[in-house]
Parts: C-alpha cells; structure tokens; sequence
C-alpha cells in the first residue's frame, strides 16, 4: 500500500521545501554579516567581542596600509605583531581578514559608528588612534596624507584635535628612545633618556613650554581621568595591557615638566 496516497499533495510539498527553504533561509542569516563587509559595510548590528574589535581595526588599517602600498614594508608584521601582542585570546585567521579586508575597501563611517557605540569612553577610543598612528609611523616619519587620514578616524571617533597630537608626540619619544639608544651605551641610555624625549613632554600633555606648575597638574589631572588603567579596570585585558603602557608615556611627560 503506498502510505503517500493517503497524504494531501500539499503536505508532501511542505515536507520536501520546508527543509530545503529552512537551509536557505539560515544560509542567508548566518553570512549576511559577509555580505555587507563584501559591500564595505561594517554591520552595526555586530556583536561587541574582542573577535569583533580586532577586525574594527583590521579593517581601517587595512585603509592606512592602501594609502600608499609601497611604504608598507613591515606594516603587516607590525598588525600582527600588535594583535598578538594585545589579543591574545582573539580567535582569528590574520592573513584571511586582512586580505579581505583590502579587497573591499571599508566606509570609514560604518566601522568609526560601530566603534562609538561599543567604545564609550575617549580612553578606549583613543587607543584606536594609538593602534593607527603607530602603523603609519613605522617608518619614523608621517607623509601628508597619512595624517590627513589620522585626523579624519581622530575627528570620526568624537576625539578632540589634541588627542591626535598628544598621540603622535607619545611615539615621537618611542622614535628618539630608539634612536638614541642605537647611538648610546647601555649605562648613558638612562641618563639621557628623558633629556632626549624633553622635546615632546609639553606636546604630550598639550600645553605650552613654559606652562606653570598649575597648568601642568591641571592637564595632567584632565588626560588621568581619561587614561589612567584604573579607568579601564572593567575593559578587556588588550584594552587595559594598551592603556597601562601608554598612561606611562603621560607619566613621565609629567614629571618631566615638573623637573624643568
């Protein structure tokens, strides 16, 4: 007895699509993510993970990187450097998403609203900044429209103009660190360390040279309350590993001020 005889035509249809619709459907959902980066779309609707972060900035250092490609020797170790270094429990495949990443352009605007929804406080906007102004400086050197591209993600993550000065001075210091201690014995590096980076103490805290003792601790309490690790004591351990290293740079411009 053939049982499919008794069963209505329209049943027998539902029961062949209704799979076959439900596999279609869920296809759909789970790569819609894909299609809209394919679109240079960075989904809003993305969950905030550090999976997630880690292609935020994968993916507008990907742009920095395309400004100008062929100064971009060692950048890409530099990421990668960068996200094991801060990452460590990110789950990624590092060559697969950059190279995406560079065949679709991202819009700048997209990534920089996702950024400012997860991203609350300047601190951990700032630290965006950090990532990509150190990617651009590798070389020691900012060419016009590496900075022009800086001010722009700077201006889009609600960052004030200071911020972006402060940041590039902080890695100033890095350079002439580096610098000199190629130049220098180990038991001169200490002593001139901080006469070398001198130069860019007042730039870091945004104010002028021969600032007073009050204006020092004022800015200095201002760039505390933004940056301090304490601030990050509820962040992810990348954000807080970025912050406590960076606040350290602040810390000696400060002192540094003082002792001038």
């Amino acid at each position: 007895m053939d049982i499919l005889g008794y069963i209505p035509g329209w049943i027998v249809a539902l029961l062949f699509f209704l799979p076959f619709t439900a596999g279609v459907a869920l296809y759909f959902y789970k790569t819609r993510h894909a299609r809209s980066w394919r679109q240079g779309i960075f989904p809003a609707s993305l969950k905030f993970n550090q999976d997630n972060l880690l292609e935020a900035y994968l993916a507008i250092g990907s742009l920095l990187i395309l400004i100008d490609y062929q100064r971009s020797k060692g950048k890409i170790a530099f990421i990668n450097s960068y996200f094991n270094r801060y990452f460590k429990s990110a789950n990624y495949n590092f060559g697969d998403s950059l190279l995406f990443s560079m065949r679709h352009p991202l819009q700048i605007d997209t990534a920089c609203d996702w950024l400012n929804a997860n991203l609350k406080s300047e601190g951990e906007r700032s630290q965006v900044i950090y990532f990509l102004t150190g990617l651009a400086m590798l070389d020691g050197s900012l060419s016009q429209k590496e900075i022009k591209f800086l001010q722009l993600i700077n201006e889009k993550l609600r960052l004030p103009k200071a911020n972006l000065h402060r940041i590039i001075a902080i890695y100033q210091t890095f350079n002439d660190s580096h610098e000199s201690e190629a130049k220098e014995k180990w038991e001169d590096r200490k002593r001139s360390s901080r006469a070398k980076n001198s130069n860019h103490f007042h730039e870091i805290l945004n104010i002028s040279k021969n600032a007073s003792i009050d204006e020092i601790k004022k800015s200095y309490r201002s760039l505390v309350k933004q940056h301090h690790p304490d601030v990050f004591a509820n962040a992810s351990e990348a954000q807080q590993k970025m912050a406590e290293e960076k606040f350290l740079k602040i810390q000696e411009a400060y002192e540094g001020m003082l002792d001038k």
